[in-house]
């Protein structure tokens, strides 16, 4: 004789409510992992160290850097700010490159080399800076635009390859 159990409606929701949940922690994880491979691949590719406090997000290819700092070779300095990374994840795997989208706001920044020439200014606060860029294999492969706004000063970069940016 067979015995029939009650319990099937309820393994069936536990099954299930495991799945979603074995689902969201799996990519949970993988956005974490992407997060923290793109914040170090960004800093050993251009050759800069960043300070301050990493905060990833969740869910998006994205995180930020909370009272960062960073020097970028003989361009800028982040003396001191939040800014956000945000990457295209699509690029990841394209022949040009990572494509990263800098954003910050109030930031303290030095200019360095042929850009403090160029603008005049060393050290400035910044009301917005945007740097859209591509991440090469061997470092920058090219810059989207860069813009830095401030009250005294506007600083505009666009459509710059590899070539252009070490003349500059």
């Amino acid at each position: 004789m067979r015995r029939f159990s009650h319990k099937g409606p309820f393994v069936k929701g536990l099954k299930r409510t495991a799945f979603v949940l074995a689902v969201f922690l799996g990519l949970s994880a993988v956005s974490l992992a992407l997060n923290v491979w793109v914040y170090h691949e960004l800093q050993s590719r251009l050759k800069i160290r960043m300070g301050g406090t990493y905060v990833p997000a969740i869910f998006i290819p994205s995180f930020e850097v909370r009272q960062g700092t960073f020097i970028w070779e003989d361009r800028v300095q982040l003396v001191n700010g939040n800014f956000k990374v945000t990457f295209d994840p699509l690029t990841l795997v394209s022949q040009r490159g990572i494509r990263i989208i800098l954003t910050s706001k109030a930031s303290q920044i030095k200019f360095l080399g042929s850009w403090a020439l160029q603008e005049g200014i060393e050290n400035a606060t910044v009301d917005s800076m945007l740097a859209d860029i591509i991440l090469g294999r061997r470092g920058l492969a090219g810059i989207n635009e860069i813009e830095v706004r401030s009250q005294s000063f506007q600083f505009s970069l666009k459509n710059a390859d590899k070539k252009v940016t070490q003349r500059t």
